[in-house]
Order: C-alpha cells, then structure tokens, then sequence
C-alpha cells in the first residue's frame, strides 16, 4: 500500500514523528507492506514545502535542527494558504502536529475539517480540536468514510487510547485517576531533588519536554485538555474547559518540595475524572501524597494512570508521557490504523 502524507507542523513532535519514518522504513514495507512518502510539510514560520513525487525527509530535519530554510527539501510555495494546500493536493493521510490552542481549536480545527470533507484520513497530537470537537470531527469522519486517530494527544506515545477503545471493550469504567503531563512530573521531580522552580522549568524546557508555550503545561491546562478528550473517549461526555477544576503548580517551590519529601511525601500534579450521580467530574491539581503511594514512584517525563472498572478492577498503564520521538510513535501508531481502515 502507498500512502502519500502531509504534514502540518515541523516542530518536535514532526520532526520525532520523520525520524521514526526514516528509521521505520524496511520495517513498514517488510513488515505491513506500507509504503510512505511526505509530498508536503506546512510550517508556521518556515512556508510550506511541496512535492507530490515526495519530499527528502532527511534534508527536511537537517534543515529544521540547524535553523534554516526547509526549501533545501523540496520547492518552497508561496502565497498559497494551508487551506488551498489542503484542499487540492493529493495525499491520503494528514498529520496534523501543530500547537495547541486549547481556547478555540483553531486553526487546526479547520484544518482537520478540510481534509476530513475530501474523504483523508487525519492523525493529530493537537489536543484543542480533539478535547473541543471530538464528537463532531467524529461524525464528519464517519460520514465521509475517513479515520480520525488522535492516540498522541494523551501520553504521549504510551497507548492509553487504544487501551480503553480496544482492551476495555464493554467493561464499565468508573474513574481515570493519575499523571498525565510528564513535563510537570519532570520538573517536580527535579525540584524534589534539589532544583528551584525555575531551574526545573528550564531544563525541561531545554530537554523539549515544554509545551511551546509553558503555561499550558505548568497551569494544568494541558492535564485539564487531556481529561476533556479522556471524557469523550471513556464516557462519551463532552465537557467543558470550565466544568475542569484546575490548578497548575507554579506556586510551588523547592522548599514545598523539601518539606513534603521530610514528611515521607512527595508532589505530583494528579488529574481525576469521575463518572458519579450527577455526570462526570473532573479535576487537575498538585496533591501531596505518600512515597508508598504508586504514583509516587512515577518519576521524570513519565506517566501512569490507573483505569477504575467493574471486572477488571482497577488497570494501570504507564509509560513516557513526553518527547518528540515518543510522541511521533504514537502518530506512527496511528497511521497503521490508518492504513489497515
């Protein structure tokens, strides 16, 4: 099978996502029989590049690690909106992997749209079309006979998606309790370890485990945008971001962290979603809880969330919840879903 992609955004996640292309190939076509090529890779703040033949994806990441032009992977185009891109050129599978804007979507929603009406299949990591317009993206998709794959929106690369869509099949879940931003579980750890606040948040954001903008992870909107996608996901309720608790951890310091460690404590950032008589309630927050507790032995970028169900009992799942190559997996995941619709 051929499948021509194209990508929009070309930051960590798009990049992580074209190394695992690369690294991946003889074992997509040996392996699935899959045969991919990029034709387009549309940035924010570099153009677009395009070439139906295929673009070279490793001149592309030598051109975007070292700052410059991603012209030097393909002909550049000019004055041609991601819109018009979307609309007449041909590909298959749209990966969409820019930032998120948790308020409206945009313009990402509209983007899903577009190649969503021409009958393509669209993967994205983008958590605000996701979180504010699954059920309709949903519908659209299938109407128009394509698949809308989104596993990278939450933990990353680790599967907890397909976990509740395909292993928990049937069974009744009752709640989602864990972590789920690993760049706040990183930094804590860090500040558990000696680090101010601020040096924490640095380092990760060297490390690119920070969101483009940090706000998002550090003020809990990104765990709040998580549990408005795991509501949709495990109880098909649509919440909205009001109706999620949230409070982030930039008040806390590295005397906060000290002191809970001297008590046999630690910090993380916990978010709670809780099916209960009267709908779904959902909560992001710093919690203080003891080093016996399991989560507290979930450290740096790393994620876990427990599945509460009546058969099953409870069911955890842990694994990275942040880095580009960890992310791009899921997306690569989520393209052979793609291609074996």
């Amino acid at each position: 099978m051929e499948l021509k992609l194209l990508i929009i955004g070309f930051g960590r996640v798009g990049r992580g996502f074209a190394e695992l292309l690369i690294a991946k190939r003889k074992t997509l076509q040996q392996q699935f029989g899959l045969n991919c090529s990029v034709v387009a890779i549309v940035t924010r703040r570099s153009g677009a590049i395009v070439d139906e033949r295929g673009l070279d994806l490793s001149k592309a990441l030598k051109a975007a690690r070292n700052g410059r032009s991603l012209a030097e992977a393909g002909p550049a185009v000019k004055n041609v909106s991601t819109i018009d891109l979307l609309s007449n050129l041909d590909y298959d599978v749209l990966a969409e992997l820019s930032a998120t804007d948790i308020e409206t979507g945009e313009p990402a929603t509209s983007f899903i749209k577009q190649a969503l009406n021409r009958g393509r299949h669209v993967i994205t990591t983008n958590k605000g079309p996701v979180a504010l317009h699954l059920n309709e993206l949903q519908k659209l998709a299938g109407l128009k006979g394509a698949v809308l794959r989104y596993e990278g929106t939450v933990m990353s690369g680790t599967p907890l998606l397909n976990l509740i869509r395909n292993n928990l099949a049937a069974l009744s879940i009752r709640k989602i309790r864990g972590i789920v931003n690993g760049s706040c579980n990183y930094i804590l750890t860090r500040m558990e370890e000696g680090l101010s606040y601020d040096q924490a948040v640095e380092e990760a954001g060297r490390s690119g485990y920070l969101e483009a903008d940090p706000t998002a992870d550090v003020e809990g909107w990104d765990a709040a945008a998580k549990l408005m996608i795991l509501s949709q996901a495990a109880f098909g309720v649509r919440l909205k971001t009001e109706e999620v608790e949230r409070r982030g951890i930039t008040n806390l310091t590295r005397k906060d962290a000290q002191q809970a460690k001297s008590k046999g404590k630690v910090w993380k950032l916990i978010a709670t979603l809780e099916k209960t008589e009267n709908g779904v309630e959902a909560k992001v927050g710093p919690e203080m809880i003891d080093l016996s507790h399991p989560l507290a032995a979930v450290r740096g970028v790393t994620n876990a969330v427990t599945i509460s169900t009546d058969y099953l009992q409870d069911v955890t799942i842990a694994g990275p919840g942040a880095g580009n190559c960890e992310t791009g997996y899921a997306v690569l995941n989520d393209l052979l879903a793609c291609a074996h619709f």
